[in-house]
C-alpha cells in the first residue's frame, strides 16, 4: 500500500480483508481535528487501491464514534466558520461515501454533526443500545452539507430530516433503528458488526461491488427525481 499520513488520533488495520478505520482522540469525544480528517483522507486512498480491502468498518474508540467536528478547528476567533476546514470535513465524508468497497459503521455512543456525517455516508450502519444521535448544526450557526443531507433524507424520509435538522433533536437507537437511521441496534454490537463484515469479506467480491455500483446509481437516480 502506499505511504499515508499519520495521526496518533486515526488507527488503520487490515486483517482477512476487512479494513478497520479507527478514530481515537478520547480527549475530546474522538471530534474530528484538520490532521484527522487528512489521515483518514489518506488511509481511505490507500485501501481503495489495496487489492486486500473487501470491506471497510469505521468506528470510535473509548465507547464514542465521534462527537462532531472539533469546533476549535471549525469556527474562527470571532466566531466566523472557518471555510477550509468545514471543505475538508465534507471532503472526508464525501470519499468515504465513494469509497468503492462496501461500508460499514460501528456506532457506539455520541455520534453527532460530522459524526453522523461519517456514518451517514457508510452503506451499513449498527448502533449500541446507548449510542445517541445529533446534528446540532442550528445551534452553532453551520449549514450541514448538502451530500449528508441528502443521505439522511434518503434514510428517514424528507419530513423525519427536516425535523432532525431543523431542531438539533436527539436521537437514541431504539429511535434510529424504528425510522431507518441505523440497520440494527443491540447489546451484543460486536457480534452484529462481525458477522456482517466477516460476511461480507468472504463472499463473492464482484458480485458485492457490483450490487453496490446499482445500489449507489439507484440512490442517485431517486435523488434527481426529487
Amino acid at each position: 500500500m502506499m505511504a499515508t499520513a499519520v495521526s496518533e488520533h486515526v488507527g488503520f488495520d487490515i486483517t482477512d480483508g476487512v479494513a478497520v478505520l479507527e478514530l481515537h482522540r478520547p480527549a475530546k469525544r474522538n471530534a474530528l481535528s484538520w490532521a484527522m480528517c487528512e489521515a483518514i483522507l489518506a488511509h481511505l486512498g490507500a485501501a481503495a487501491v489495496c487489492p486486500e480491502v473487501h470491506v471497510l468498518l469505521i468506528q470510535g474508540s473509548s465507547g464514542v464514534f465521534c462527537a462532531g467536528a472539533d469546533l476549535t478547528a471549525l469556527k474562527r476567533a470571532d466566531g466566523s466558520e472557518s471555510v477550509s476546514f468545514r471543505e475538508l470535513v465534507i471532503e472526508t465524508a464525501t470519499t468515504l461515501a465513494d469509497f468503492p468497497v462496501p461500508t460499514v459503521a460501528r456506532v457506539e455512543g455520541p455520534c453527532i454533526g460530522a459524526g453522523c456525517s461519517l456514518a451517514l455516508a457508510c452503506d451499513i450502519r449498527f448502533a449500541d443500545p446507548h449510542a445517541t444521535f445529533r446534528i446540532p448544526a442550528v445551534q452553532h450557526g453551520v449549514v450541514y452539507d448538502e451530500g449528508s443531507i441528502a443521505r439522511l433524507a434518503a434514510l428517514v424520509g424528507p419530513s423525519r430530516a427536516a425535523r432532525i435538522l431543523y431542531t438539533g433533536m436527539p436521537i437514541d437507537a431504539t429511535q434510529a433503528e424504528r425510522i431507518g437511521l441505523v440497520d440494527e441496534s443491540g447489546h451484543d454490537l460486536d457480534r452484529l458488526v462481525a458477522d456482517c463484515v466477516g460476511t461480507i469479506a468472504t463472499v463473492d467480491f464482484g458480485t458485492v461491488t457490483a450490487h453496490r455500483r446499482l445500489l449507489r446509481g439507484l440512490a442517485r437516480t431517486e435523488g434527481n427525481q426529487r
